[in-house]
């Protein structure tokens, strides 16, 4: 019998019970359900957190890019101001309109009453703009010009050179290690491969043919054109990571072909001759910055300029060489600026930042201050007078920290536009 009723079983029958396998069918069905959602949850997660990084890179982006013009208007704002006739006290004060710090929100003081703080955070409220951005803008001009290495003017090839064989010399007398190391290395002929590079001839200043270092380099070195970065100096052949530190600091592609007294570093003044002192120096730059020691250096043409520094200096115990004098100066405004422009968007882990750094160049300024020497160095050659200017009305113009040195009238006029964009990267 038991053997029959297995033979008249049905599994489908509805008088079976089947309630085990509807459990079991339940529960795959859930775990499968769970399964599906999770996965479902999990794709929209990382897909939302992608579209908010990609959103943030955006905004971060063009908060740079906003950072960026508010900059550029500051320095228009300057340049135009540099042309008015001022009074000598407030156009000392014309720098802080490029050199005052400049970030959005706009930063509370901790000394701020509630009030004045619940304006700023009112004022942020109302904005419309979501982003964080700050900007630095530095002077870019009174920098060594390493391009000035191949200059068309004599006298710019070799104040330049003077002054990076000068950067060298003075890292040897400072620093004993760097002194042990390298006081018999050939530091001229380093600077000589790097005129290599720019040069248009096959032949070096060191002697043969200027091609053999850059064979490593491969194919199309030396480029025979001038640098378009600094880094692109890394590649020539003998400088090290250590001598690039300690030139890049000093260094830029975009100067303004002159020294300016009252804006170069302290590393770039000393470069400019063996005999300046450290202590020489450290007082220039007090007496620049304070009106009370007798303010920024004096002179609308280069001349007078150097004579003022010149003198202060010798008076603080500097012994100048004789070729001091024919290193160009300029006791103007700077021409030349250097812009990082920093975006943010986000907070926490999702927070992205983007940075823009742009130069901005008086071209037309540094072309004069190049034909201007070359029509100097012409007139010596010939035997005319070097102090009579071939050029009038194209020397030196604007407002120095002195005060005007010309009238606005006898001035070019300035471009129209934001200023002139030489360089841009974006990281």
């Amino acid at each position: 019998m038991s053997f029959l009723k297995r033979l008249r079983y049905h599994p489908f029958k509805k008088d079976n019970n089947r309630k085990g396998v509807a459990l079991l069918l339940a529960a795959t069905t859930l775990v499968l359900m769970v399964y599906i959602a999770n996965e479902v949850s999990m794709d929209s997660t990382i897909e939302y957190a992608v579209n908010s990084q990609e959103i943030n890179r955006i905004k971060a982006y063009y908060a740079a890019r906003n950072s960026v013009d508010i900059a550029l208007l500051r320095v228009k704002l300057f340049q135009q101001a540099s042309r008015m006739q001022l009074p000598s006290g407030f156009a000392q004060e014309l720098d802080q309109i490029w050199k005052f710090p400049f970030a959005w929100p706009l930063p509370i003081p901790a000394e701020a009453s509630a009030i004045d703080k619940e304006d700023v955070a009112g004022t942020l409220k109302e904005a419309l703009f979501e982003g964080q951005y700050e900007h630095q803008i530095l002077d870019e001009g009174t920098k060594i010009d390493v391009n000035d290495l191949a200059s068309p003017s004599k006298t710019l090839r070799e104040v330049t050179k003077k002054q990076l064989l000068n950067v060298f010399e003075n890292k040897i007398q400072s620093d004993d290690r760097f002194r042990e190391q390298y006081q018999n290395f050939r530091f001229d002929e380093l600077i000589n491969r790097i005129y290599d590079w720019m040069s248009s001839s096959n032949a070096s200043i060191n002697g043969g043919d200027k091609r053999g270092p850059f064979q490593g380099l491969g194919e199309g070195y030396p480029p025979n054109r001038g640098f378009r970065t600094l880094d692109e100096i890394r590649l020539v052949p003998g400088m090290t990571e250590e001598f690039f530190n300690i030139l890049s600091p000093l260094m830029t592609v975009y100067g303004m072909k002159a020294i300016n007294p009252n804006t170069s570093s302290e590393a770039v003044l000393k470069s400019l001759d063996p005999g300046i002192t450290t202590e020489a120096v450290k007082e220039a730059i007090e007496r620049r910055e304070d009106p009370d020691k007798g303010g920024p250096f004096r002179g609308g043409t280069s001349e007078e300029c150097r004579n003022d520094f010149k003198s202060f200096i010798e008076s603080r115990g500097a012994r100048l060489a004789t070729e001091f004098d024919q290193i160009p100066f300029v006791c103007d405004k700077v021409m030349n600026f250097k812009i990082i422009a920093t975006g943010r968007s986000g907070s926490g882990k999702g927070a992205v930042q983007k940075k823009i750094t742009v130069v901005a160049m008086d071209i037309n300024k540094a072309a004069l201050q190049i034909r201007n020497f070359i029509d100097k160095e012409k007139q010596q050659n010939s035997g005319a007078n070097p102090g009579a200017n071939p050029n009038p009305g194209s020397g030196t113009s604007g407002t120095n920290p002195s005060g005007p040195t010309t009238s606005a009238s006898q001035q070019e006029p300035l471009p129209k536009g934001r200023p002139r964009i030489v360089y841009w990267s974006e990281i």
